[in-house]
């Protein structure tokens, strides 16, 4: 009986591994922002900044996950400005908007107005922010939560791309 309950819980653990490993989190540190456009050259995507305790990001992210299935491949790019204290909160966040396989950072510097600025020097800190890349790689910052408007046309423009 003992050994088949080990066998039970070894072929549980072996189900649920794909998924945590792809629910892990870079750090996001002084050049992850370069790190990030090299990764998604010619491709446009969305980088979307935000935190646990930000109720308009809460529900952008909802929104984005409602929607993500529709994004094309490596579309969404989530950063948490949250610390390591937040990991299993930013987690379960993720989860619950179905968000947990997008491609996720974490801002790891203990000075994330260094963080911000690097991303973009007029950018004061405010939540939620996000900034739409193009195929060239223009981008367009925006504060506030994005219109399901705005989420549909960069769905449309991306799976557009050869």
């Amino acid at each position: 009986m003992h050994h088949r309950l080990i066998s039970k819980c070894s072929l549980l653990l072996l189900l649920l591994l794909p998924g945590l490993a792809a629910a892990e989190f870079r750090p996001f540190t002084s050049g992850s922002l370069k790190e990030i456009t090299t990764a998604h050259t010619g491709r446009p995507f969305l980088l979307v900044l935000w935190s646990v305790d930000c109720p308009p990001c809460l529900k952008e992210l909802k929104e984005i996950g409602q929607l993500y299935p529709q994004f094309p491949p490596d579309g969404l790019v989530l950063i948490s400005t949250d610390s390591a204290d937040y990991a299993d909160e930013v987690q379960k966040i993720l989860n619950r908007y179905g968000l947990a396989d997008a491609e996720s950072w974490r801002f790891t510097d203990g000075f994330p107005e260094r963080m911000r600025y690097q991303i973009d020097p007029n950018w004061y800190g405010e939540l939620p922010r996000t900034y739409i890349y193009n195929s060239q790689h223009q981008r367009i910052g925006r504060s506030g939560i994005l219109s399901q408007r705005i989420l549909q046309q960069f769905i449309t423009m991306s799976n557009h791309i050869e």
